[in-house]
């Protein structure tokens, strides 16, 4: 392998961060040259001196930034306000095209999308028995063009199949959970908190209570964090020694789960440990007015095609969120 140039966005996340990780953790990880997008200079000066990687200043708004960091490199890693950012994949796209056009190399995108394109609006009244499979095409092609995330998912499909400048592979992450951990977390770079266990966290401690709609029956499939960066890690590897083995585009559908758990299960778990902490008043849901969805599906095509095999199971998730959720807590007192 010879020297390989990455640009990945969102470095300072909770997601991009723990990526970033991966990728100076790998046995190959001297022939990378990665460049990262950041918007605090501060930030950037410790990733260049303390950790090696090539930090430009700015954001993912900043379509002509964005599309020269893209031009210039073989692999984008797009994890920044990557699933709903239309503009963001744009620039990006007429990066890789530039990259095709100008050097006749064949780039690699990474796309960070979620398993949030295949809700619905069951209100947390019923468990969906429509679980989708990343390796039925068909039922993909269904979703309409209007699903969460959908749009941002067809411009990273149709680069591939109608464009040609490019593959393309989307990873659908369900409800990721567990801290972000390791240097760049320690050095107080990146945020170690996960968006969906904070933000019920921060309603509780606002309320003193935890809510539930309904029965709150309705089911999410989790990962954990770690099994996330072995994916990507994994995908990398693949894309690298033999592409040609990858799927990518229209069949590149790549779920990241491994079981699930219904909002209840979820919601109860944090009032037990939040109560346990004495910042709820009871253990006990109580009946909120807030959207709860099915977002069932299957995670298949990556274990076939890269050998993922998840280590963490929705069993996990509700024991981890009880141990966590002090770190939350403390996040949002400070706040």
């Amino acid at each position: 392998m010879g020297e390989v140039s990455i640009l990945l966005t969102g470095a300072t996340g909770y997601v991009g961060a723990s990526i970033l990780q991966g990728l100076l953790r790998h046995p190959d990880a001297t022939k990378f040259e990665i460049t990262t997008l950041v918007r605090d200079s501060a930030k950037a000066k410790i990733l260049e001196e303390k950790f090696g990687v090539k930090a430009a200043l700015g954001s993912v708004t900043e379509q002509e930034k964005l599309t020269k960091l893209a031009e210039d490199a073989h692999v984008v890693i797009h994890t920044a306000n990557s699933s709903d950012s239309i503009e963001a994949m744009e620039a990006i796209l007429r990066g890789l095209k530039n990259r095709h056009e100008n050097t006749g190399d064949l780039p690699h995108l990474i796309q960070t999308s979620g398993t949030g394109v295949f809700m619905d609006d069951a209100r947390g009244e019923y468990a969906s028995t429509t679980i989708y499979s990343d390796l039925d095409l068909a039922a993909l092609d269904a979703l309409p063009p209007n699903a969460f995330h959908r749009a941002v998912e067809l411009l990273a499909i149709d680069a591939d199949e109608k464009g040609g400048y490019a593959r393309t592979y989307i990873v659908s992450p369900s409800l990721i959970y567990g801290l972000g951990h390791g240097p760049l977390f320690d050095a107080g770079l990146a945020n170690p908190f996960t968006f969906a266990i904070a933000a019920y966290v921060r309603a509780a401690l606002k309320r003193g209570t935890v809510g539930v709609l309904n029965q709150g029956a309705g089911i999410w499939q989790s990962v954990h964090i770690d099994d996330v960066v072995d994916l990507y890690i994994r995908m990398l590897d693949a894309i690298l020694s033999d592409p040609e083995k990858v799927s990518h585009g229209r069949s590149g559908y790549f779920i990241a789960e491994n079981g699930g758990q219904s909002a209840r299960e979820l919601l109860q778990a944090i009032a037990e440990g939040l109560f346990a902490l004495r910042r709820v008043a009871t253990p006990e849901l109580f009946i909120a007015n807030v959207l709860f969805s099915n977002a069932r599906c299957k995670g298949e095509r990556a274990r076939r095609e890269l050998g993922w095999t998840p280590k963490y199971t929705p069993r996990d998730l509700l024991e981890l969120v009880k141990s966590e959720l002090t770190a939350y807590v403390k996040r949002e007192d400070s706040a």
